[in-house]
């Protein structure tokens, strides 16, 4: 459907379009027609001189004769400037004394037919070919004309100009004046009222014709009101408040486009998943605020290393989507993801704290790890997770193997939930003992998983996992819980009113409701708090050090004694065994093993006086045998626990073990 806008270009034009399509035949086959007259009359002067010298010549000397003839001949003729005539490629004859050499053939026309107006006008030169007889035998003379450059040029021109004039400009000059009048009266008036209903373009001025101008007011009082609500909703639904990035919705739109477009040209591209490490510390300890202002930081970080082509978007918490295309080879985009981690890493002031953070970046790769949107962003997560895993502040590219993996953990975790439910989880016991008396004055929870098909499967094959996708917050509190009756139990029977260790992870610990639980839990149940012990390792202390400490302030309040396992083998500082409200640390088994070589001796000694020095009592564990006892009671270790004294047995038989100790 035409506007009414097209409809008259369309029809001006046409009419343009004929009147220049005979103008242009008639212009180019007049100028034809006077090519030809010209090119024909200076072919009959050729012609005529050439016969007048070939008939009275016997000699060649004698051509020096005609000179008067070619001078009356360029006299009379306006078209010709100058002769010349040539006998063996020499100059014998000329009305012109300072031409001295013969122009190139390709500059002279030797034709007298089909010559072009182009040609006639680029060359001005002909040539005409004559034979005369001396003694019979025939010889061969040339008379070349120049053409008078500025008679013929003129002629052309003023009939150009002439020509153009009344059938060229004047028609031309009342049709852009039809159109001018029709275009400023209607034309335009509608075509920015159409432009203004589609595209809400600039608002028109105000028209001189009164139904127009009616329609126009009204439309820009609509479309102000609708613009306004548009930009607000484009601006939520496609961009990210926080940082002014694209969000969710506007990645969606653009990897889908970019996914169809390299699959037409068979490109690839990478999707970067970006997680800055640590964020929630810095939201913890320096509040939201500041946390707000650093992701905005990290947004502009980030553009300031990619190109404008590329995509970042952020698409929650301190998460960004990454895409880059176009890069020459891996090398290239190994350096735009070192960029990206440097600037990351890099010292920032926010809100006048100094702050650092690094990131873990997941890369997935267009058409090879995945075909769509949903594929692309799941196996770049999987690989950032990995990068996470391996150090953090680095990148890790996606591989079937970590598919693989994150499979096997996805199965491994719907068996988890399973096995609770299905009450599969055991706690097995293992006692700890007085170096300096050997009595049992306590002993360590430790959780086995009795599978119906796989038989006994030990911690380490199942806690990562459980750690990993959060199941051991509810693992956590059911060992709390059951470690608890079970001590409740053997005080209740009267087998022993026994000191319970419980191991609590650093993913239980924090969780945001696990002093709620905790509090909930003592209040709930008979046990002595002073008989619960609380297993901690150094890694709780990584990040949310304020919240840690008070949580562990919260345990040692209810008289719950704190016990930091594997003590030496983290993040040991002496700064945080200071602060910290800990009462046991616990020296891991892979230092006594090492009790024999004299550095292994000075470490284990140095950390009993230690930890005498700071009223701590000392657990030894993975004791074996006689001699580590022996060497341990000289160093006045305070209690220790292994194999040499007893496997971690199950409730029923470690019932049955007290009960042989104690009588």
């Amino acid at each position: 459907m035409l506007s009414i806008h097209r409809f008259i270009q369309l029809l001006i034009l046409t009419i343009i379009s004929v009147l220049y399509a005979v103008f242009i035949y008639a212009y180019i086959n007049d100028q034809q027609n006077k090519t030809d007259l010209i090119v024909e009359n200076i072919r009959q002067d050729l012609s005529e001189t050439a016969y007048a010298i070939a008939s009275d010549m016997d000699k060649i000397q004698s051509i020096k004769g005609f000179k008067a003839l070619i001078n009356r001949k360029t006299a009379n003729t306006p078209l010709i400037a100058d002769m010349i005539i040539i006998y063996k490629q020499q100059i014998i004859l000329t009305t012109n004394t300072s031409i001295k050499t013969l122009p190139p053939e390709r500059d002279v026309i030797s034709k007298f037919r089909n010559v072009t107006t182009q040609e006639l006008m680029n060359s001005l030169k002909f040539k005409l070919k004559n034979r005369f007889y001396i003694q019979d035998k025939p010889e061969y003379f040339t008379i070349l004309a120049y053409l008078e450059k500025h008679y013929i040029h003129n002629k052309f021109y003023q009939y150009r100009f002439n020509f153009l004039l009344f059938f060229g400009i004047i028609p031309l000059l009342i049709l852009i004046l039809l159109w001018v009048v029709l275009k400023r009266s209607i034309v335009i008036p509608l075509e920015k009222l159409r432009q203004y209903a589609y595209y809400q373009s600039d608002i028109p001025s105000k028209f001189k014709i009164k139904e127009l101008e009616s329609v126009r007011s009204s439309m820009v009082q609509t479309f102000l009101r609708l613009e306004h609500e548009k930009s607000e909703l484009y601006k939520l639904s496609r961009t990210d408040e926080l940082s002014g990035l694209a969000n969710r919705n506007q990645l969606n739109e653009r990897l889908s486009w970019l996914i169809n477009e390299s699959a037409r040209s068979k490109t690839e591209f990478a999707l970067l998943f970006v997680d800055l490490d640590n964020f929630k510390a810095v939201n913890d300890s320096l509040g939201h605020e500041v946390g707000d202002d650093l992701l905005r930081n990290v947004a502009g970080l980030i553009q300031k290393v990619l190109r404008k082509y590329d995509i970042i978007s952020r698409i929650g918490g301190d998460e960004f989507i990454i895409v880059v295309s176009h890069y020459k080879n891996i090398l290239e985009l190994t350096h735009i993801l070192e960029r990206i981690l440097t600037q990351l890493y890099n010292l920032q002031i926010v809100n006048t704290h100094p702050v650092r953070v690094s990131g873990s970046i997941g890369v997935a790769f267009y058409p090879k790890d995945g075909v769509d949107t949903t594929s692309l962003m799941k196996n770049a997560d999987i690989a950032m997770y990995e990068a996470k895993k391996s150090g953090k502040n680095q990148y890790k590219f996606f591989t079937q193997e970590l598919q693989q993996q994150v499979v096997a953990e996805i199965e491994l975790d719907h068996e988890l939930r399973k096995a609770l439910k299905n009450k599969e989880f055991q706690l097995y016991y293992q006692p700890k003992i007085d170096i300096q008396t050997g009595d049992i004055i306590g002993a360590e929870a430790l959780i086995r998983w009795l599978h119906p098909i796989k038989g006994l499967i030990p911690p380490n094959d199942f806690i990562p996992c459980a750690d990993k996708t959060g199941f051991m917050i509810l693992l956590g509190q059911w060992v709390l819980e059951e470690a608890i009756q079970q001590q409740l139990l053997w005080k209740n029977t009267g087998i022993y009113d026994l000191k319970i260790s419980v191991n609590l992870s650093a993913t239980q610990f924090l969780d945001e409701r696990f002093d709620e639980k905790f509090q909930a839990l003592l209040k709930n149940s008979d046990i002595d708090p002073g008989k619960l012990d609380i297993e901690i390792t150094e890694s709780v202390f990584m990040e949310n050090s304020q919240k840690n400490l008070n949580s562990l302030n919260n345990i040692k309040n209810h008289n719950v004694s704190i016990s930091l396992d594997d003590f030496g083998t983290g993040y040991s500082s002496l700064a945080y065994l200071k602060s910290l409200p800990i009462n046991t640390l616990k020296i891991d088994k892979s230092f006594l093993d090492d009790y024999k070589t004299e550095s292994g001796a000075i470490f284990i000694e140095t950390i009993v006086k230690i930890a005498h020095t700071l009223q701590l009592n000392v657990v030894a564990e993975g004791v074996e045998d006689k001699a580590q006892l022996e060497y341990l009671r000289s160093i006045n270790c305070n209690e220790y626990q292994g194999y040499y004294c007893s496997p971690p047995l199950p409730a029923i038989k470690f019932a049955h073990f007290l009960k042989n100790k104690v009588h």
